[in-house]
């Protein structure tokens, strides 16, 4: 009986361990993006951040934008972040912008494709939400001025009438960046 179990003791252990060990290099290797890859993503985040350089219409950068991944989207939006990622949603750029002496922010969502865009604009549409006259991709509400153009999908957020006021002349000027 004692022979039994040292022979158990001496096989097991070392045969559980080299188990392991093969087992770990059995895992495929953890992806890594090409340097081409990772060059396109920068470039999609700098095409990004492009529309907040500079005065945007009637609006003023008042500080840097700032990109959300996925991870950041949750911390940012709260529940709503599966809403976005469900449709592929690739990052976000934010910023808060001054109209006049007065706030509001300004949500640029890469969706990564101009059909992801359309669906989360369509899916988020509000029934209290107004059609804007000869721009059928955008609606308006309190507050708010909401369109999609080609990849984004664009939230204007006012905090008071004054910013309210100059949203559809904000929401033009950034729909003329959008490349």
């Amino acid at each position: 009986m004692r022979t039994l179990l040292f022979a158990l003791l001496a096989i097991v252990p070392p045969g559980l361990f080299g188990a392991l060990v093969l087992h770990g290099r059995a895992h495929a290797p953890v992806e890594t993006l090409s340097p081409a890859k990772k060059d396109a993503k920068a470039d999609l985040d700098l095409a990004l951040l492009a529309l907040f350089k500079g005065d945007i219409g009637p609006a003023k950068v008042k500080e840097k934008a700032t990109l959300y991944d996925q991870k950041g989207l949750f911390d940012y939006i709260d529940g709503a972040a599966p809403l976005f990622i469900d449709r592929h949603y690739r990052k976000l750029g934010a910023a808060e912008l001054g109209v006049e002496g007065s706030d509001l922010v300004c949500d640029v969502y890469d969706m990564a494709e101009d059909a992801n865009a359309l669906g989360i604009f369509n899916t988020e549409k509000s029934a209290n939400a107004k059609t804007v006259e000869g721009w059928p991709e955008a609606i308006s509400g309190s507050m708010s001025f909401v369109f999609h153009h080609l990849r984004y999908y664009v939230k204007l957020t006012a905090f008071d009438a004054k910013a309210e006021a100059g949203l559809p002349a904000l929401a033009q000027a950034l729909k003329g960046k959008i490349r």
